[in-house]
């Protein structure tokens, strides 16, 4: 399973968009099992294919739209031997930003309960899609403004689907009880953090902030920092040079056997994997 760098066409946008199409045999490999950091929507133009997401296929019809998850492992397939499609990928954090002040790992870190696959029928998505390939092409003045507003009245539709999750909405008092754990996470990740050190940051006791984050992020205090731990390796995995050894120590983790551990957890791959996929895409 690869590990795939999207590079985005549509600068300004923040997005890759794109089209497919297969005169294949019938049950052929169009694209293997991988994954990726952004959401993917699949727009079924003509045919079918299959999308095998944790070994299960689901045939995807003309007309549909299937969603994935970041870092959802999924490959397709084609079922009668001709299909074509319109490809869009792009990171929800992109649009959703942090208008609250949450932290970008929280807002990821919150995301990741959201549905991993669906098959979507609905006609205003699929028009929306079609609409963002038509300016991509034309190219006309503020095309890449005309999709981005496209892209934001996709994550809508998704939104009310289920699918994504709008920054507001997993907003809560609850979160804003541990937002200076929060930050405070952020910037102290790569030192030995203890519970006691972190309850402390908000005077509150152990037991009592351990259930106060798990209600607000759906995870415990421990996960989270490592999920913080993890991506910021990742971007030192892709523009540094330093050895896994010095990665895993720089970003907190006490030894490189359980960083690995860590990584493969919230990567699906080694972190050897990872930075030999970011530079074969480049």
């Amino acid at each position: 399973m690869r590990n795939e760098l999207v590079t985005n066409n549509v600068r300004f946008a923040n997005l890759l968009i794109d089209t497919h199409s297969s005169k294949q045999e019938s049950h052929s490999l169009l694209c293997d099992l991988h994954y990726h950091d952004e959401v993917e929507l699949l727009a079924i133009t003509e045919g079918e294919l299959s999308f095998v997401v944790n070994g299960k296929h689901h045939i995807c019809r003309k007309g549909d739209t299937v969603f994935c998850s970041p870092r959802i492992p999924h490959a397709t397939y084609v079922t009668e031997g001709a299909c074509a499609y319109t490809l869009v990928q792009f990171r929800p954090e992109h649009y959703l930003g942090d208008s609250n002040n949450t932290g970008k790992y929280f807002n990821r870190f919150v995301r990741n309960t959201e549905i991993p696959f669906l098959i979507i029928n609905d006609s205003r998505l699929f028009s929306l899609i079609g609409t963002a390939l038509e300016e991509y092409r034309a190219e006309e003045e503020a095309f890449e403004l005309y999709i981005k507003g496209t892209v934001y009245a996709m994550i809508a539709l998704l939104c009310r689907r289920g699918a994504l999750t709008t920054q507001n909405s997993v907003y809560s008092p609850d979160i804003e009880k541990i937002l200076p754990a929060i930050a405070y996470i952020e910037e102290h990740s790569a030192s030995d953090l203890s519970l006691d050190e972190i309850s402390s940051v908000q005077n509150l006791n152990p037991s009592y902030f351990c259930r106060l984050f798990k209600k607000a992020s759906g995870a415990g205090f421990v996960e989270y920092l490592h999920f913080v731990r993890i991506c910021k390796s990742e971007k030192l995995l892709a523009k540094s040079r330093k050895s896994i050894l010095e990665i895993a120590y720089d970003v907190g983790f006490s030894s490189v056997s359980y960083y690995n551990r860590i990584f493969k957890r919230y990567k699906n791959c080694t972190p050897t994997e990872y930075r030999r996929a970011q530079y074969e895409n480049r």
